[in-house]
């Protein structure tokens, strides 16, 4: 699990943040799962992943998180 603090806007929103999603949800499989969510107190966005290679459940956080950045650039949490 890891969180992401974003600046402005919505960067899970974004067309490249959907589609990182979508292909790390397509990697992981039926024998992994990927939840996101905002947090509803503060800017931060949290990513948890789960899957049987804890190599790829990595990568695809890592991933995710670098698409959340490079769209509404902040500093990780």
């Amino acid at each position: 699990m890891r969180s992401v603090r974003f600046g402005n806007g919505r960067p899970l929103e974004s067309t490249a943040v959907l589609r990182t999603i979508a292909s790390g949800e397509s990697r992981l499989g039926t024998a992994g799962r990927l939840v996101i969510r905002k947090s509803g107190t503060e800017p931060v966005i949290r990513i948890m992943a789960e899957g049987e290679d804890e190599d790829l459940v990595a990568v695809v956080i890592d991933e995710v998180c670098e698409a959340i950045l490079k769209a509404s650039p902040a500093q990780a949490a």
